[in-house]
């Protein structure tokens, strides 16, 4: 009983109770990635955040434990920590593997430790070797069954694992089949792949008991189709995004965080959004700081 109040004080801070609706970003590349753009001054990134009303952010133990005490001054966003690595996303560089492989590098105790709200795992799903696929799903019941006993949020990233077996990792259908997997491996968020449209995604929504967040995957091109596609995830049922480099690299990472905020928690239009945007960055609020 204690653990299941404890994990509804935590969501509330992650996904808003009264709207059911959340916007967290992804901040944790550099632990799959090694350098990434746009992760160079990563203190004055998670400013901007809490600047912006950015409800979490996931992070690696690492940045988790460097700057936690500057989430804790701004008071936000709330911590998500990862807890797994993995080289699934080296794909087509000469580092991959002709499988991606995942591990635990942090437990639920380092998160409980670092004052997270939440742990984040991977459920990579149709491996090329299925002894893969055996491992991802041991390692997220032992995750579970940690942070069912501590009380703490378990986000689930469901996802087709890449270059294996699914033809296509977005096809609705896969995204609503593991993403169905994800739910019943305990997890108390899905967050999952994006399928291509509101139409797509909204039969996962639909039937899935627990909230649904959207990876954003590589940046949109262009932070009106950031928004746009912000738009279209809201208009699919989801609880909100787990966007990273789509905001993060933009030329104007605090314009476009306060934007996607009002799409999601006040509902104001993609129009509208754009609107305040362009204005936003009229002003020069939106150049970093040298």
């Amino acid at each position: 009983m204690l653990g299941h109040v404890g994990k509804q004080l935590r969501a509330a801070r992650l996904i808003d109770p009264r709207t059911r609706r959340g916007f967290c970003i992804a901040f944790d590349h550099a632990l799959q990635l090694g350098a990434c753009a746009g992760l160079e001054r990563p203190e004055e990134t998670l400013e901007q955040m809490a600047e912006a009303g950015v409800d979490a952010v996931i992070l690696p133990v690492g940045s988790a434990a460097r700057y936690g005490a500057r989430l804790a001054r701004r008071d936000g966003p709330a911590l998500i920590l990862r807890l797994d690595q993995t080289t699934m996303w080296r794909e087509g560089s000469p580092l991959a593997y002709a499988d991606g492989h995942s591990r635990l590098v942090a437990t639920v105790a380092d998160a409980v430790a670092l004052g997270a709200e939440a742990v984040i795992t991977y459920l990579f799903v149709g491996h090329n070797d299925p002894a893969l696929e055996s491992r991802a799903f041991e390692m997220n019941a032992t995750v579970n069954a940690a942070a069912r006993e501590a009380g703490i949020v378990h986000i689930i990233e469901t996802m087709g694992a890449r270059g294996a077996l699914a033809k296509d990792v977005f096809d609705p259908a896969f995204v609503a089949f593991h993403a169905r997997i994800g739910m019943e491996m305990g997890a108390d968020i899905i967050k999952t792949d994006w399928p291509g449209s509101a139409a797509g995604l909204r039969p996962v929504t639909a039937s899935l008991p627990i909230p649904v967040m959207v990876a954003g995957g590589a940046s949109q091109g262009s932070d009106d189709a950031t928004l746009a596609l912000v738009a279209e995830v809201m208009d699919s049922g989801a609880a909100g995004i787990l966007f990273g480099r789509s905001i993060f690299q933009s030329t104007n990472p605090l314009g476009v965080m306060k934007a996607c905020r009002a799409i999601i928690h006040d509902g104001t239009s993609l129009a509208a959004a754009r609107d305040q945007l362009r204005a936003f960055s009229d002003w020069g609020c939106g150049v970093k700081a040298g």
